[in-house]
C-alpha cells in the first residue's frame, strides 16, 4: 500500500513547476517546445521525450534528465486516491519559454522502450490498492495469469 501522503493541488502544481525547470535547463538553445510522456506501472517505469526549435519543427528525440522520472513518480504517487488508483501515463508539453500543460491516462500504456516485467501488475495493485470496480481488466489478467 502506498505510504506516501497525498498531495494537495498546491503540492501537485509545484512538482510540475519542478519538472518545467528541469526541462527548461536540460533543452538546448532554440528550442520552441517539447513533450515528455511517462509511464509507470509498480516501480517500472519509462520517460520519453522529444523537442523541436524554432528553426525546425520536425520533433528530435530528447534524452530525458534522469530527475525527471523521480518527479513524475513523486507526482503519480501522491495523486494516489485510495481504492480508486492512480494514473499510468503522463503527457506533459512545455512550450517557450514556461507553459505547460500536462494530461493524464488511466489506460494501459503502451510501453515504447521495454515492457515491464510480469511481477509490476502484481506489484501496482500492492502497492497503489484499487477496489474492484477500479481495477482494469488488463491490469487483472496481467497480475493474475489465470484470470480469464
Amino acid at each position: 500500500m502506498s505510504d506516501v501522503p497525498p498531495l494537495n493541488p498546491m503540492e501537485q502544481k509545484a512538482l510540475l513547476e519542478e519538472i518545467t525547470l528541469v526541462l527548461v535547463h536540460s533543452l538546448p538553445p532554440g528550442w520552441q517546445g517539447c513533450t515528455v510522456l511517462h509511464r509507470a506501472l509498480g516501480s517500472h517505469s519509462e520517460t520519453l521525450g522529444q523537442f523541436w526549435t524554432v528553426s525546425r519543427q520536425t520533433p528530435r528525440l530528447l534524452d530525458p534528465h534522469p530527475a525527471l522520472a523521480e518527479l513524475f513518480g513523486r507526482l503519480r504517487s501522491g495523486m494516489y486516491v485510495p481504492q480508486v488508483g492512480t494514473w499510468f501515463k503522463a503527457t506533459f508539453r512545455l512550450d517557450f519559454p514556461f507553459s505547460h500543460q500536462v494530461s493524464y491516462s488511466r489506460d494501459e500504456p503502451d510501453w515504447r522502450s521495454t515492457a515491464p516485467p510480469p511481477g509490476a501488475y502484481a506489484e501496482e495493485l500492492r502497492v497503489f490498492p484499487r477496489s474492484p470496480e477500479n481495477v482494469p481488466s488488463w491490469l487483472t489478467s496481467h497480475a493474475d495469469p489465470g484470470t480469464p
